[in-house]
């Protein structure tokens, strides 16, 4: 657990951390995680393919990259202000 820690240094950094070992899925495997991390594990997350395991890790890093308002604790973007960012960037525009 002590590598995984190495993602976050500060309160304003945010990463992925991806456990590709099957084991993980295993609840007795899964609770000797600090709970820093296993209150944040989703088990829809659980044993995902790598087509699944992209689209989860896309959306995340599309989610937190954008602008957000502290005070508020909200998104500055819409999701329909992320789709037409994405697709004029799809389109090389």
């Amino acid at each position: 657990a002590q590598c995984v820690g190495r993602v976050i240094r500060s309160k304003a950094d945010y990463g992925l951390m991806i456990f590709a070992d099957r084991r993980y899925a295993r609840p007795d495997k899964r609770d000797k995680l600090p709970g820093w991390i296993t209150k944040h594990i989703q088990q829809g997350n659980l044993n995902l393919s790598e087509d699944l395991l992209i689209q989860v890790a896309q959306q995340f890093m599309r989610s937190m990259a954008q602008p957000f308002d502290n005070k508020s604790n909200e998104m500055l973007l819409g999701e329909e202000q992320l789709q037409a960012i994405q697709q004029i960037r799809s389109n090389g525009v």
